[in-house]
C-alpha cells in the first residue's frame, strides 16, 4: 500500500517544488504546525486535504507548462 493522496501532494509540493513549510501552509491557508503534522502522520481533516490537493495540483499545472512534465 503506497502513501495517502494528502501526503504524496505534502512531499510534491515540499520536495519536487522545493518549497517551505511556510510557504505550504501559507498557499494552503493552513497553518503551519498543521501542515507540520500532517507531514508526520497526522490524519487531516477534509477541508485541508482539498486544500492541499488544490494547491499540488495548481503548482503541477504551473510546472507542466514551464517544462511540459506532468504529474506523477
Amino acid at each position: 500500500m503506497g502513501l495517502p493522496a494528502t501526503k504524496r501532494y505534502l512531499i510534491e509540493l515540499l520536495h519536487k517544488h522545493k518549497l517551505t513549510y511556510e510557504q505550504v501552509a501559507e498557499y494552503a491557508g493552513i497553518e503551519t504546525d498543521r501542515v507540520k503534522a500532517i507531514k508526520k502522520g497526522d490524519e487531516p481533516s477534509d477541508e485541508e486535504r482539498v486544500r492541499l490537493r488544490q494547491v499540488a495540483f495548481k503548482f503541477s499545472e504551473l510546472r507542466q507548462k514551464d517544462t511540459g512534465e506532468t504529474m506523477d
